[in-house]
Formats: structure tokens, sequence, C-alpha cells
């Protein structure tokens, strides 16, 4: 953050640095539906009434590590035949009570991905106790604001939100 602001927001000036900074990193998570990075195991438990097809929620999908289907814990052959979309996270395995371990995630963290939790993570400090506008004589300061009188704050734009649409998951109907 020292670095992108030249010198302006460091941990010494902004003691909540590290918690915006969290936060933002949450907030994009959310908003993608998965973990996005780092690279890690992921455990996927469904519970269903039917034997249906399982959908990891993930991108990146590194490998499947183990899964158990209905009970029964599957060896090696089996988890060399199991075909998973990568991108998309649907799988060859089907079942009723399934639990999957699997390894999904970006390494490196995409730049526009780094950058964007700056962004955030900046905005939010930009106007700490959630002031707008300050003024003293004929003197003024208007901090972040993301709309008429509505302080910056950790929080998603329109803008923003398009930009992370490449690594956020879909909905299943």
């Amino acid at each position: 953050m020292e670095d992108r602001s030249q010198g302006a927001i460091t941990t010494e000036t902004h003691p909540y640095l590290e918690q915006e900074l969290a936060a933002a990193s949450r907030l994009i998570r959310d908003y993608c539906r998965w973990h996005v990075a780092p690279v890690m195991q992921v455990q996927h438990v469904r519970r269903g009434l039917g034997r249906e097809s399982v959908w990891l929620r993930a991108m990146q999908i590194k490998s499947v590590d183990s899964v158990t289907v209905d009970g029964t814990d599957w060896d090696a052959g089996l988890l060399d035949r199991v075909r998973v979309d990568p991108d998309v996270g649907w799988t060859s395995i089907q079942g009723r009570d399934v639990n999957v371990t699997f390894t999904a995630g970006y390494d490196p963290v995409p730049e526009s991905i780094v950058s964007l939790t700056l962004q955030v993570a900046a905005r939010a400090l930009g106007s700490p106790l959630g002031f707008v506008r300050e003024q003293a004589g004929g003197v003024a300061v208007t901090h972040t604001q993301i709309g008429f009188n509505q302080a910056g704050g950790v929080l998603l734009l329109p803008a923003e939100e398009s930009g992370l649409d490449e690594y956020r998951i879909g909905r299943l109907p």
C-alpha cells in the first residue's frame, strides 16, 4: 500500500490498514463466491436426495485429492478417472452423499485483484469516520464519496464488480 499511495498510506499513519486490506479481500472473495487465491485445499460436502453431478465452487482447480461417495472412499484408480472442468468446477462425480477434497486457486494472485484490493482499502481509509466533507471557515476538505453524501467504505462499485466478473463463479438453478 505504501508504494501504491506514494508513501501517503503506511501502517504507521493508518493503524487499521491491515484490517481494511483483510476486509477488502473478504469482500472480493464474497463477490466472487470462492476464495480465488492462494492455491489451497478445499473441502466440498454435498448431501442430497437424488444422485446428482457434483459442482465444485471454484475456478482454477488444480487437482481432486480425495473423494468419498455414499460412504465409499475412492482409490487412486477412480480418482484418476475424475473429470473436472477447471474453469467452472463441473465434475464427473455423482452421488447423494459426497465429500470431495480438491486444490484450487490462483498463484500468483492476478494483478487486477491485487490492485482492486488496494483500491478498496484505500477508499475505506479515506473516510474512516464516515465524513464526506469538513469545513472550517473558507477551507473545505471533501473525503472519499461513492455517491451524494455517501462516504466511501469497504464496498465494491459497479465498475469494480465488472472487473471481477471473470473470477466470479455462477449460481446453480
